[in-house]
């Protein structure tokens, strides 16, 4: 009888698919995977009150540094006008010495030239000298001196130039400390303003603004977009309408800064001024000649404000006016 192998067909067993963990697990090597590692965790991301301490004190390294960079620039200047004026005078004595030098030369040809040592040496003259011997004598002596305050000042130049090379490689390394730690700040700033985001849309011109930061300008500047669509009523300063700078001071008033003038050219006085392509949330822009208007800027070329009686609140963009006049900083 045929054997029930031989009339059975083969059935073919499929194993089951191994996990990646399965097979690490069992010891199997796997390209890339370290048998028994674990995947590293991800850092946590700083939340913006640690992150605002972080640049709080990456702030004053870069203060401190500046500092540094400051002085080093005054010592340069200063090192500097020294070596100058020590190569001014090397280069006097020089020339105030070369006229002896040329007579010095010359009667030393003429005494060469006229006999040799005997028109030097002679009997007579001053303590047996010739009087050529005499006046080369006197000339060497005030060559001698002459040479003595030059070697001098060529010491005091090659002092001033080590000090001037020295004082050079402070410079370029405070200058370097100085870019590093402005870096720093640059970067936190970047990671504060991720965690610090808030984006707001104006229902009414359908323009979307991002305020990003945590400082006193921008917390007041989230204070002042709440208000959007409240009314324009001229002299106004809330809590139900305002005028332009009216809304500033109501704005600033409600994150802990009260009694700001109600004036836009006062308001314009305080703080820090800011060139237009350095603005961030919370900077107040002004426009017109005698500074009639203003707003706050939020981001991306918007800024909300106050615009005249029968408008409201609204947020606009800085490439419709084109009066603008300015802004600054109030922290």
């Amino acid at each position: 009888m045929p054997s029930t192998a031989s009339t059975t067909p083969s059935r073919r067993r499929t194993a089951p698919a191994l996990t990646l963990a399965a097979l690490v697990a069992l010891g199997v090597a796997v390209p890339g995977v370290v048998p028994g590692a674990r995947p590293a965790a991800a850092e946590p991301t700083p939340s913006a009150s640690e992150l605002e301490k972080r640049l709080d004190k990456l702030h004053t390294e870069a203060e401190i540094a500046t500092e540094k960079y400051n002085k080093t620039r005054v010592d340069l200047d200063a090192a500097r006008k020294a070596q100058r004026a020590a190569a001014e005078h090397a280069a006097l004595l020089e020339a105030q010495a070369a006229p002896a030098r040329e007579r010095l030369a010359g009667l030393a040809a003429a005494n060469y030239m006229g006999g040799g040592p005997d028109t030097l040496f002679g009997a007579g003259g001053r303590e047996g000298l010739t009087e050529n011997a005499y006046l080369a004598h006197q000339q060497a002596r005030t060559v001698a001196v002459a040479q003595a305050e030059i070697d001098k000042a060529n010491a005091a130049k090659r002092a001033a130039d080590a000090r001037t090379a020295q004082v050079q490689r402070a410079a370029d390394g405070s200058a370097k400390a100085r870019a590093a730690a402005k870096a720093k700040v640059a970067d936190v700033q970047k990671q504060l303003d991720k965690v610090s985001t808030t984006k707001v849309k104006d229902p009414g011109s359908g323009l979307t603004a991002t305020v990003r930061g945590t400082g006193l300008p921008a917390k007041m500047t989230r204070k002042a977009m709440a208000k959007m669509g409240s009314p324009y009523v001229w002299a106004a300063a809330g809590p139900n309408s305002f005028d332009c700078s009216g809304l500033v001071v109501w704005a600033y008033a409600q994150v802990g800064k009260k009694g700001l003038p109600h004036y836009t050219g006062s308001l314009y006085a305080l703080g820090e001024k800011v060139g237009r392509g350095s603005l961030r949330s919370g900077d107040l822009v002004y426009f017109g000649g005698s500074l009639h208007h203003m707003g706050i800027y939020l981001s991306n070329g918007l800024y909300l404000h106050a615009p005249r009686t029968g408008d409201v609140v609204k947020i606009s963009k800085l490439s419709d006016r084109s009066d603008y006049a300015g802004a600054n900083r109030i922290s």
